[in-house]
């Protein structure tokens, strides 16, 4: 009987919500193969099931998207929940409330002649060959470069200094191009730019981030839903709309892969079939199934980060699990 009057709730619900559309304005970073849940919930109408009108825009790194949170130029912000840490310390709310990645969405892809040698070494060992190497990375003081500083930092390398770092952007192509030219050693790229790299026989993964290989990073919160704390107070129904959307689709990325990936070859129609597949099976990993976050998680994150700030991280405030699926 429970069960029934949860379901007939739900469905009055649904169709409440259904019958006023809203317009939501989603920000994104670059095109990158871990906002899959994004591009399946556009892709399968899932914003209109729940009643939005999605107007999605896409900017080059994290910091933008950040900003875009921060000035509400944006209702949601697909972004690092390191940047909601260091603004954070830095006095400024942004707060969570979808878990999209629970490890980082980029593994560290190498040169063949950084690679030589290299399957027999330890982390530590790993981190400190890239002392004096080019790496590349989407943008300067996006994710990437920031988890890149803190692990040369506990190796005793400075980023930049005994690391340099070259700006690529998201766009998969760039760091193919870079590798095919010699102008870089090493890269973190979203995918499917790792994929397409390792295609080409141009480098292979160095560090499997998304596999677990390094401990700090194995379980905690990288890429999230933002928004700003306005947007609870005014507007909850509205961020409720978007964390079912993207449920129902994270729930189609890990439930029907095959489903998944027919959906994820429509939003990269130049991607060969293989390469599509590989790079879904890379980044299936990182997807959560329910986007729940733990205080836990934040902690973990913020330990391996250490963001300097004068103000202290008051945890629960940085993010919520009030919006997702019951």
């Amino acid at each position: 009987m429970k069960i029934f009057k949860s379901s007939v709730i739900a469905a009055s619900l649904l169709l409440s919500w259904a019958a006023c559309a809203e317009t939501v304005k989603i920000t994104n970073i670059g095109h990158g193969y871990y906002s899959g849940a994004l591009y399946v919930a556009k892709r399968e109408k899932l914003f209109e099931k729940y009643g939005l009108e999605p107007d999605i825009s896409f900017v080059q790194g994290g910091p933008l998207a950040l900003q875009a949170a921060l000035t509400k130029q944006a209702d949601v912000a697909i972004v690092s929940y390191e940047h909601i840490l260091t603004s954070a310390v830095q006095g400024k709310q942004v707060v969570a409330f979808f878990n999209i990645a629970n490890r980082p969405v980029n593994n560290v892809i190498a040169s063949e002649k950084l690679m030589a040698g290299s399957e027999k070494l330890s982390v530590e060992q790993k981190i400190k060959r890239l002392a004096g190497m080019r790496v590349a990375m989407p943008s300067a003081g996006g994710s990437g470069e920031k988890m890149l500083g803190v692990l040369a930092k506990k190796y005793g390398l400075t980023l930049p200094g005994d690391i340099t770092s070259v700006y690529l952007g998201a766009e998969a192509p760039s760091y193919v191009a870079a590798f095919q030219r010699d102008l870089i050693d090493a890269a973190l790229p979203f995918e499917p730019a790792g994929v397409l790299v390792q295609q080409a026989g141009k480098g292979k993964i160095y560090l499997n981030m998304m596999n677990g290989e390094v401990p700090e990073v194995r379980d905690i919160l990288f890429m999230v839903l933002a928004t700003h704390p306005d947007n609870i107070k005014e507007k909850p129904e509205l961020l409720r709309r978007v964390a079912h959307a993207i449920g129902d689709a994270v729930k189609i990325l890990k439930e029907d892969p095959k489903r998944g990936k027919a959906l994820m070859a429509l939003e990269y129609p130049a991607m060969s079939p293989e390469t599509n597949d590989q790079a879904y099976d890379i980044v299936s990993q990182i997807w959560t199934k329910d986007g729940k976050i733990s205080e836990a998680q934040a902690h973990a994150t913020f330990d391996y980060l250490q963001p300097t700030g004068p103000q202290p991280v008051n945890f629960p405030t940085t993010f919520t699990n009030e919006f997702l699926p019951k």
